[in-house]
């Protein structure tokens, strides 16, 4: 018992995000290999990239972004200051305990904004960890154009409310996963150009309601 009150103790003495890492960690992986359930470890490893839409697609502009407990926005949208948006999510995933698995990406489409159409799911090289303070806009163009370069998976059509599967064969995890085990998956809006500001699907990070509807993959 003394050594759970001194752990708990320690675990508040330290930023949001990172409590949430510590506390989930073990949950990352589960024993069973018929029952397998790998979860976001971190707040920087999911949210996405977003760019201003006005500047596309000569000039990558905006922020990378990690962290948040809000879904993540993946289509097309407005700030806060009245710019106009487009997202991409991403999600990374540490498979490195796991050899030879097919699985399947789950995340929750948390809501649905307008006629975004449908949903592109792409396997990428790694993003790296995602900022999760972003202050000021830059070039974001290396992060933006990993999905230019990778594999597409599926063609979804979201349904609000709902949990989006797809699954990812063994052959394409070999293909994109890391030297440390981490694969990266990326989507977009199958049509970019909708010319609207207010088209897009929100997506649950591992912020989004405490932790209620994180994504995962699963595998058996």
């Amino acid at each position: 018992m003394r050594r759970r009150y001194l752990l708990g103790t320690l675990t508040c003495l330290v930023i949001g995000v990172v409590l949430l890492a510590g506390c989930n960690e073990e949950k990352q992986v589960q024993p069973s290999s018929e029952n397998i359930k790998i979860e976001i470890k971190t707040g920087a490893d999911d949210g996405g990239v977003v760019a201003l839409t006005d500047l596309l697609p000569d000039n990558v502009f905006g922020i990378v972004n990690g962290g948040g407990d809000q879904p993540f926005m993946v289509g097309l949208f407005t700030s806060g200051g009245g710019d106009n948006l487009t997202g991409r999510g991403i999600y990374r995933f540490d498979i490195s305990e796991y050899k030879n698995k097919s699985f399947t990406f789950h995340v929750k489409c948390v809501e649905k904004h307008g006629n975004p159409g449908s949903l592109e799911v792409y396997l990428t090289n790694d993003s790296g960890p995602l900022e999760t303070n972003p202050s000021n806009m830059s070039d974001i163009s290396q992060i933006w154009n990993l999905i230019n370069f990778g594999e597409k998976v599926a063609t979804i059509t979201p349904v609000s409310g709902g949990w989006i599967t797809v699954s990812i064969s063994s052959a394409m995890v070999k293909s994109w996963v890391t030297d440390d085990g981490y694969i990266t998956i990326m989507l977009k809006l199958g049509n970019e150009n909708l010319g609207s500001n207010n088209d897009y699907y929100g997506l649950s990070t591992y912020e989004y309601s405490q932790g209620s509807a994180k994504p995962y993959l699963s595998a058996s």
